[in-house]
């Protein structure tokens, strides 16, 4: 058993648990209630206090990704380099899963430049549909979460 491996596996999942999940809870069940309880200025704070305190997850959990991930596929025997994209299920489900990715990022980074900062300020004016774009957004991520755990799934069982 190789001690190492296993432990960049299990942060690897941890992160994964950690992002998906947050996106999940805060898609599902934070956004809707309190789009619902919650009026119009400290609805907008809510939701900038909200992304402000998750942001250090989020980017903790991208960089655990980003290390882990690169060494658990230069220590997977079916790696056969970067560029080697079809030579296999697996080359070709784990592309897949890293375009998955690559399209979460960029929503992140789309929730965090464009929605959040439109909610933020005290001048704006309407954070009840940046909510419900910032629920529909979370809840697209979370979609997308779970296309790429059955990517990975089936790359491993390939």
């Amino acid at each position: 058993m190789d001690l190492v491996q296993v432990g960049a596996t299990w942060l690897h999942l941890i992160a994964t648990v950690a992002m998906l999940g947050y996106y999940a809870i805060v898609g599902l069940l934070v956004l809707p209630v309190l789009r619902r309880i919650v009026p119009g200025r400290e609805l907008g704070d809510s939701i900038a206090a909200i992304e402000r305190r998750a942001l250090p997850l989020i980017i903790g959990s991208l960089a655990v990704f980003l290390a882990t991930g690169v060494y658990l596929m230069g220590a997977d025997a079916r790696y056969d380099g970067v560029g080697e994209v079809t030579g296999s299920a697996w080359a070709t489900l784990f592309l897949a899963k890293h375009l998955v990715v690559g399209v979460m990022v960029g929503l992140g980074v789309y929730i965090d430049a464009l929605i959040v900062r439109r909610i933020a300020p005290p001048e704006a004016t309407d954070q009840t549909a940046a909510a419900r774009t910032l629920a529909v957004v979370a809840g697209v991520m979370t979609l997308l979460g779970a296309v790429v755990l059955l990517l990975t799934a089936a790359a491993q069982a390939s």
